[in-house]
């Protein structure tokens, strides 16, 4: 089981790190570049990557040279010298670097962590220890199953695109069908196989994780996010929060600075 020892968001940070060990590292980009520095080696992290670092390695970092970043860092040991269930990553003094699949629902989960992390409610250690792992679960399993041909990868990749750039707007499945030159539900079971959910939860999370952005960067309100992301209906905006976030858009409104 993992002890989680901290759990960080920097948004747009002006700092950077020295040189520290002795914690295992996980970094998840959500936006711009970071550089990375592992013993004598440079890493230069873009959006949409994540970084396992063995907790034996100097680890240190800095902001790009002419790009900002935001990204979440989780700092943890386990309770005994290994792990306790597999992961397919490389050996101790090895690092991992990976793009995950779902990057929506990474940042989602993240987020949450970041939440139960600070606000320190009952069962927060446990519950964030198991987000951790389910992250990592996720993770071990994509590399497990990378079934895919390059051929239908390279086909979601052009839908989940199109609805990362245009999720303010009423996305059908049909339209999707069309777009791809194949049968609505076709659609849906190929983009489950490679991305892990439908296209319609897709949607969801990415609105969701855009409302949790504008909840802590701006001051719209709950009623302006729903309608600035494309929900007619504030309420059926709520429930889909809630079922992402774990906490209504309320309460994630009423937190922000």
């Amino acid at each position: 089981m993992f002890k989680i020892e901290g759990v960080y968001h920097d948004v747009d940070p002006y700092w950077s790190t020295e040189k520290a060990r002795g914690l295992y590292t996980f970094v998840y980009v959500t936006e711009g570049t970071v550089v990375y520095f592992i013993e004598n080696k440079q890493i230069e992290l873009e959006k949409g990557e994540c970084l396992w670092i063995p907790d034996n390695l100097y680890r240190a970092w800095k902001n790009h040279e002419t790009k900002t970043h935001r990204k979440y860092t989780v700092l943890f040991s386990t309770e005994t010298h290994t792990l306790d269930f597999p992961l397919p990553f490389p050996k101790k003094d090895q690092l991992f670097r990976y793009t995950p699949r779902n990057l929506a629902y990474f940042e989602q989960r993240l987020s949450f962590l970041y939440v139960q992390w600070l606000g320190k409610r009952t069962y927060y250690e446990h519950l964030s220890s198991n987000i951790l792992s389910e992250l990592l679960l996720l993770i071990s399993q994509e590399r497990f199953e990378q079934n895919a041909s390059p051929e239908k990868e390279k086909l979601v990749r052009k839908l989940q695109e199109y609805i990362l750039y245009n999720f303010r707007e009423n996305i059908t499945i049909d339209e999707l069908s069309k777009m791809a030159g194949i049968s609505p539900n076709y659609v849906t079971v190929l983009f489950k196989e490679v991305i892990g959910v439908t296209p319609i939860q897709y949607l969801h999370q990415t609105r969701v994780n855009m409302a949790w952005n504008l909840f802590n960067n701006t001051q719209m309100t709950v009623k302006e996010a729903a309608e600035y992301l494309g929900y007619c209906d504030q309420s059926y905006f709520n429930r889909m929060f809630k079922k992402w976030m774990g906490i209504p858009p309320s309460q994630a409104s009423s937190n922000k600075k």
